[in-house]
């Protein structure tokens, strides 16, 4: 399993977890970091009503009405599948959780011409995925539904033989072209491939009950980078890349499996869990490099513990722009969302009109390409931009106006 967030990073759930973030389902303050949970609406779930699955199928249309399940059952973990959506899918989870996952809107499958991207052997990785064309930076590259889903208890909880035996049932139950996407992934056996591949995230609010592993099979393909070009986010059970920054046709797309806020030998460390020794470009550098990035990232943690406790002796008007200059010259693309979200904050706090306008606007470009057009931080951004005045933050910090607001 691996874990990436997206404006920090994962906590590793098990050997490697992917831990997602999703803002604009689990609302949060835009001075705080996001980590380690995917999470839906509570609405989904209230309105997933009582009675039997396939019951709960009745009045929808397309794609929803191809649901089979459950079958198969061991205690309350069954199969559900479908293949009409995407590739097909398979879920081994509760009836519960299926009726939730099975009112989740699908997003349409690109064809295999319309992508900008090619899967090629890399050398020194194997198989990897590599640009047609140029990519626009904020350019969606990818959409896809998961082939399948595991719900983690049972997971990690069900006798082995038993579960791979159930593994091996709900793999079968897969169309043709999902069966091979899906045992094309890097692992020995099913359990392996979970493990290695697949990404944590809840489909029933924060409830434990509601974690599950989504396996993305075509999302696997993309390899690590310690400063990614590819940022991605899951929205219900939907896995969208988007380009981080600009993209030139024949480079590598790479997405990040670990935290990227550490020194090259933790990061390094932490993934050997996944059998290879990073050799990307930021681990690659010279010693000399290396220690002048990692001092960045100090410094980077000391202005952010700084802003978020407001130390005066610190921070200034000019913080929050700091910080986004050590986040660029790190390129840490995929994260500069929160960065100038904290650097506008910053700014309309000390009355600094044009800058937090600046910031705030830059602030909804980088969150919606991160997050989604509809994310909670973005409209936020958007009203501080129209009138800096008028925001709440406005002027509580100027010198010798602490707290004041004028």
């Amino acid at each position: 399993m691996r874990a990436t967030v997206l404006y920090s990073y994962p906590a590793l759930v098990s050997a490697g977890a992917r831990a997602i973030s999703f803002t604009e389902i689990c609302p949060r303050s835009p001075l705080q970091r996001i980590e380690d949970q995917i999470c839906v609406d509570p609405n989904l779930v209230r309105s997933s009503g009582l009675g039997g699955f396939l019951e709960a199928q009745k009045g929808v249309h397309g794609s929803q009405l191809a649901w089979k399940g459950p079958e198969n059952c061991v205690n309350e973990t069954c199969i559900f599948s479908n293949h009409l959506i995407g590739d097909g899918i398979v879920l081994l989870t509760t009836e519960r959780n299926a009726r939730i996952a099975s009112n989740f809107p699908v997003a349409p499958s690109p064809a295999a011409a319309t992508l900008p991207f090619h899967v090629a052997e890399v050398p020194g990785k194997g198989l990897g995925v590599i640009a047609d064309r140029k990519i626009r930076k904020g350019e969606t590259v990818l959409v896809r539904p998961p082939t399948m889903m595991v719900q983690t208890a049972p997971h990690v909880e069900m006798e082995p033989g038993t579960r791979d035996v159930l593994y091996d049932i709900a793999v079968g139950k897969l169309p043709k072209k999902g069966q091979e996407l899906f045992m094309g992934q890097m692992g020995k056996d099913i359990h392996d491939k979970i493990e290695t591949n697949c990404f944590q995230l809840y489909i029933d609010g924060a409830n434990e009950s509601g974690s599950h592993l989504g396996c993305y099979p075509e999302i696997s393909r993309f390899n690590h980078d310690c400063r990614p070009n590819v940022h991605y986010r899951i929205a219900n059970m939907t896995h969208t890349t988007v380009a981080a920054r600009d993209i030139a046709p024949g480079e590598e797309l790479s997405i990040s499996y670990i935290e990227l806020m550490l020194s090259r030998e933790e990061r390094r460390s932490r993934l050997r869990k996944w059998g290879f020794e990073c050799a990307c470009s930021h681990c690659s550098m010279s010693d000399e490099e290396v220690a002048a990035s990692d001092a960045r990232l100090r410094k980077i943690e000391e202005l952010e513990t700084a802003l978020e406790n407001f130390n005066e002796t610190i921070v200034t008007a000019e913080t929050g722009a700091q910080l986004v200059e050590l986040y660029e010259k790190e390129r840490l693309d995929i994260y500069l969302g929160q960065v100038y979200t904290r650097a506008a904050l910053n700014f309309a706090l000390f009355g600094e009109e044009e800058k937090a306008r600046k910031y705030a606007l830059a602030a909804v470009e980088a969150v919606e390409r991160e997050s989604g057009p509809n994310a909670s931080d973005a409209k936020a951004m958007r009203v501080l931009a129209e009138d800096p005045k008028k925001h709440w933050t406005w002027g509580k910090r100027r010198k010798g106006k602490l707290g004041n607001g004028k």
